[in-house]
């Protein structure tokens, strides 16, 4: 449960934000946007035209859009006789063998329908809700954001576990190791991007994240990620980290800056494959 306050017009329904005029809490149907922030209906009476939150709200096409991508890929998957993941899924050493592709490609696949369903779930009901309030353009660069820094931190963990001690290491090795010949695949290092940027878009509203639905929703995937053997660490905490800066530059409205730090995220990941193919060629030496 929220708690967050209530709509001082709408008892029954959850303050969104304050009025900038009088501060009281009021609901998404009653904020009417005003020359600064939003207002009450009452407050906006007789002042300059107006228009109320819920107009401004459009559908949530990319979000459907992804959504088809990866129900449409996952039963491609299952009905063509060809290793389409081991081709697609993201292999560290493949990557630096010139397999570049596969930063981008493995957020579209997924391992099992368990895997696939709960995934496509939660991408739907965030970008159901987030979309219609950042727009189309603003919601994809986050979204591209999001893989790009959950495939980042999928390559970034293999290359710690083949050039450093980590494996060794009590609990963290156990935790975070990353084998650089696995594959991983899935969306979801993507929807902690947009958890992240849900939480970060409640921090700027002056409502606590960890105090709501969301914060209980990351906090929970958060221990089952570090819990589960077989559950990619660097790509959930890599798309949630990205999710975060990602909601805070959406705040500021630059959407061309957040497409260009997933672009040059991508490219970093990419050549981050270079380094874990020496790493392992020097330990097979």
């Amino acid at each position: 449960m929220s708690d967050s306050p209530a709509c001082y017009l709408h008892p029954d329904r959850p303050a969104l934000l304050r009025c900038s005029r009088c501060e009281q809490p009021i609901c998404g149907s009653d904020a009417i946007e005003a020359p600064v922030g939003y207002q009450c209906p009452e407050c906006a009476t007789g002042g300059v035209p107006v228009r109320r939150l819920r107009d401004l709200q459009v559908d949530f096409t990319v979000t459907k859009a992804l959504v088809a991508t990866i129900a449409v890929v996952y039963l491609a998957t299952q009905a063509i006789d060809f290793p389409i993941v081991r081709t697609f899924g993201l292999i560290p050493v493949a990557v630096g063998d010139g397999n570049w592709w596969m930063v981008i490609t493995s957020g579209f696949l997924h391992a099992n329908l368990m895997h696939i369903a709960f995934n496509g779930i939660l991408l739907w009901r965030l970008g159901e809700l987030l979309e219609p309030r950042v727009g189309h353009h603003a919601f994809g660069a986050l979204y591209a954001f999001g893989l790009a820094g959950g495939s980042l931190g999928v390559m970034l963990l293999a290359w710690i576990t083949v050039a450093t001690p980590l494996p060794n290491i009590p609990v963290l090795g156990f935790a975070l190791a990353t084998s650089p010949v696995s594959v991983t695949v899935g969306a979801s290092g993507a929807v902690f991007a947009l958890m992240g940027a849900a939480m970060s878009a409640m921090r700027s509203r002056g409502i606590n994240p960890w105090r709501t639905d969301i914060g209980t929703l990351v906090l929970l995937n958060l221990v089952l990620t570090f819990l589960i053997p077989g559950i990619s660490v660097g790509g959930h905490v890599g798309g949630f980290v990205a999710g975060l800066l990602g909601g805070r530059l959406l705040a500021t409205k630059k959407t061309a800056l957040l497409a260009g730090m997933a672009i040059a995220t991508f490219a970093m990941t990419i050549t981050l494959g270079a380094p874990v193919l020496t790493s392992v060629l020097r330990l097979m030496q």
